[in-house]
């Protein structure tokens, strides 16, 4: 498990080159929950993002986990993976398209 504090990066999957950004840092929603780390995932050349969600990790105790998130490497390649069997056609044009993954991008 390679985990990275950069702010963005490249995941290889299949031969195919994929940047990766991070959009959102995790932020409180109503009710007391959270949402996640969100990143943008973009093929090498190509314009069409997908916004990848995670979810918010939690303490035991069902505290958030506060301290500046860290970016899960192998995560982020299974998401790009999921997402294009989601329906993501990286090459394609149109608005970015938002998917929630679990915490190991599936």
């Amino acid at each position: 498990m390679h985990h990275t504090r950069d702010n963005s990066g490249t995941v290889e999957v299949d031969g195919e080159v994929y940047d990766w950004e991070i959009r959102r840092q995790p932020q409180p929603k109503a009710d007391g929950k959270w949402d996640g780390i969100a990143i943008t995932l973009r093929l090498q050349g190509f314009a069409r993002e997908a916004i990848v969600q995670f979810p918010m990790p939690m303490h035991p105790s069902g505290r958030p986990f506060m301290e500046k998130q860290r970016i899960n490497v192998d995560a982020v390649r299974n998401a790009v993976t999921s997402v294009i069997e989601a329906g993501w056609t990286p090459t394609s044009r149109g608005r970015a398209m938002v998917f929630d993954v679990d915490a190991d991008g599936h």
